[in-house]
């Protein structure tokens, strides 16, 4: 999925800089393309003007997309050496600016020339500015246009392939329409040398522009033809929608100034910015890239999904609003995307209506009542793990998802490792017979006292519900039951600070039995340093063991319990060998769990775990609690009712406040699960 950046000509709104300004953030648009500042041309600034101009964009947080400037937009026969070294003053303007990008025309043939006759001159021409820009770091980018060399799409083929990374491609579709070309077929052809685009549509039959999708350009198509590269390109909305102080100098010879249908008549500028803005965002955002995502709590991990979005790995959503308790979190997440809407709760976010689905990333507790609220308002909901607390909780999620058609998805993305989907298809083909013994030592997960330390909620009963079970393995719970199946008894045994002062477990050792006679362990911890995480899974017919980012696979001749039964020897062998299993090598973890979320609302596609599976690994955390409260081993499914009980007696023993809470700074979880 390509990452689309809304700019705009924001000139066509207002002369005025400040109104310019004001125009595009009302119509959520974070980029300029600068033409006309203050009634004087970008093209004419200094770089001390650009300094100030700098200075002013960055306190309203708009940033340049492009100069819109007009070079090349003279006529072929002109004397380009003043044109040239004005030129070379505006390239100085985009450093000071930060864009990389110029835009530029191929030279007018409106005084009869033959285009043929003055090919060389053209090149010559273009050679020298194309070079100059690279030299100091800027790309020029064509810009297609009537009455110009590059005007059709052949030439402007011919001008992309001559120049290649050397000079960006602007694709403008009315202006191709109005040169009688077919947009969609020849942007076909010019989509992967294209840069940038400008929006801007047109009817043909009477050569007049119109907001995006309304006319002959095909706006949509081609965008999502764009929309399959994981690129970012800026959409720099150009309108044209009525005669603009200074149009008819930017287009003489274009009828549209003075031909405009009466359906496309704005009665002022802002208007008619407003009607193109809005055109744009509704061809990108309900039609191309049509699911609206928030953000619930911009911590940690909500700060690492704003993070992969800006990374481009997300298709078919786009973030459009946060929410936090926390203004500095808003803040932040504010800087990383300045388009994003900010709510301080919850509830805010969840009525406002600017979101069609959330991903809920806040303290435990709260992923329930969140999640039902999100429900009561139409909007779908990720949620992060674990579900929540404990099973009744993520019951209670479940059923008020089945009363709505929407969509109710676990962040379990440990089920897209390729080792660990592999290790589930070969126990489930049953070519190694039945599961005998399972064991995960998963003991990497240290963590200081700081940590824990880091929220006044973290590592308390009354907070998070649980420690290492509840915080850290969620993930390894959940892949333990989805490949080897749930047991039906729990013993386990859940040493509370152990080595933290923290209230909550932080060592913990689970013995299980399954239903066909098969045994399990499960130890983990937050103390050990180094850690080890190893899981094996004996079998009939072999043994396969994760680790250190490998599946291996000892696979014997037999079955172990046929040659038990029937060997003549006491200490006979089953031959066999190990192996190093291939897979796909496919593991995208958080991102694949969210695109499939997105394809879930917009396909039926299937989720990479549904709410109700929420329900299995939480249900293990839930049994080796109550297990080491009660003393005893307690069977599956677990008594909710006795959990929640036990819970709250440990939540009443727990402090009031935590001691030593230090400020919660957002860690680097590239690392995490």
């Amino acid at each position: 999925m390509a990452k689309f950046l809304f700019s705009a000509f924001a000139d066509e709104a207002s002369a005025d800089i400040l109104e310019q300004i004001a125009a595009c953030k009302a119509n959520g648009i974070g980029y300029i393309e600068l033409r006309n500042v203050n009634g004087k041309n970008i093209s004419n600034f200094n770089v001390e003007e650009a300094k100030e101009l700098k200075k002013l964009l960055d306190d309203n947080g708009i940033k340049v997309s492009s100069i819109g400037s007009h070079y090349g937009k003279i006529e072929i026969d002109d004397d380009f050496g003043p044109h040239f070294e004005a030129f070379k003053q505006t390239v100085e303007v985009a450093k000071v600016l930060e864009t990389k990008y110029i835009r530029m025309f191929s030279f007018f043939f409106t005084k009869g020339q033959k285009i043929e006759d003055y090919k060389d001159e053209v090149y010559r021409r273009l050679d020298a500015m194309v070079d100059y820009a690279n030299e100091h770091g800027i790309l020029c980018c064509h810009e297609n246009e009537k009455g110009i060399y590059g005007d059709i799409t052949e030439r402007c083929i011919e001008l992309a392939e001559h120049y290649g990374e050397r000079m960006g491609c602007i694709f403008d579709p009315s202006n191709y329409i109005q040169c009688g070309c077919d947009t969609l077929e020849g942007f076909k052809l010019l989509k992967d040398k294209v840069t940038y685009m400008h929006i801007k549509d047109c009817i043909a039959a009477i050569d007049t522009v119109v907001p995006a999708g309304e006319g002959d350009g095909h706006l949509e198509e081609i965008l999502r033809i764009l929309d399959e590269n994981e690129k970012v390109y800026f959409l720099s909305v150009e309108p044209h929608l009525r005669v603009f102080e200074g149009l008819e100098n930017l287009e003489p010879d274009d009828a549209t100034a003075n031909a405009m249908n009466k359906k496309f008549v704005y009665p002022d500028n802002k208007t008619s910015f407003a009607a193109a803005c809005t055109a744009i965002h509704n061809i990108v955002e309900n039609k191309v890239q049509p699911v609206r995502f928030g953000i619930i709590g911009v911590g940690n991990m909500g700060n690492s999904h704003i993070q992969m979005h800006l990374e481009g790995k997300h298709k078919e959503l786009r973030i459009t609003a946060v929410a936090d308790i926390v203004p500095e979190r808003l803040e932040a997440a504010s800087k990383k995307m300045p388009e994003l809407k900010l709510f301080n709760s919850a509830e805010e976010l969840l009525d406002s209506g600017e979101v069609d689905a959330v991903i809920i990333a806040t303290p435990h507790y709260d992923h329930s009542p969140i999640a039902q609220y999100a429900f009561s308002k139409n909007v779908h909901v990720l949620t992060e793990k674990p579900a929540g607390v404990y099973a009744k909780q993520v019951r209670e999620m479940n059923e008020a998802a089945a009363k709505t058609d929407l969509v109710f998805g676990i962040m379990y993305n440990q089920r897209t490792n390729c080792l660990y989907r592999k290790m589930r298809e070969i126990i489930q083909s049953g070519e190694l017979g039945e599961i005998k013994r399972t064991s995960w030592i998963i003991t990497d997960w240290y963590r200081t006292q700081s940590y824990y330390n880091s929220g006044g909620w973290r590592a308390t009963w009354a907070g998070e519900g649980g420690g290492v079970l509840l915080n850290q393995c969620p993930h390894n719970l959940d892949l333990w039951q989805w490949i080897c199946g749930l047991p039906v008894k729990v013993q386990a045994f859940c040493h509370e600070g152990k080595w933290h002062d923290i209230e909550v477990e932080d060592d913990v050792t689970i013995y299980v039995e399954y239903e066909n006679g098969a045994t399990g362990t499960f130890i983990t911890t937050t103390g050990d340093c180094p850690g080890t995480n190893r899981f094996e899974v004996t079998l009939d017919g072999g043994k396969l063991v994760c680790e250190d980012g490998k599946l291996m696979l000892y696979k014997l001749e037999g079955m172990t319990s046929e040659h038990c039964a029937n060997a003549s020897e006491g200490f006979g062998w089953i031959p066999g060998e190990w192996t190093e299993v291939e897979t796909d090598g496919r593991n995208k973890q958080h991102s694949e769990v969210t695109n499939k979320f997105a394809a879930a609302i917009l396909r039926g596609e299937p989720l990479v775990a549904n709410g109700e599976e929420g329900i299995r690994g939480l249900s293990i955390s839930n049994a080796a609690h109550l297990s080491s409260w009660l003393g005893r081993p307690v069977d599956l499914p677990v008594d909710e009712d006795i959990y929640f009980a036990e819970l709250q007696k440990k939540i009443a023993a727990g402090k009031a406040e935590k001691d030593n809470v230090t400020e919660n700074v957002q860690g680097d979880m590239s690392s995490t699960f």
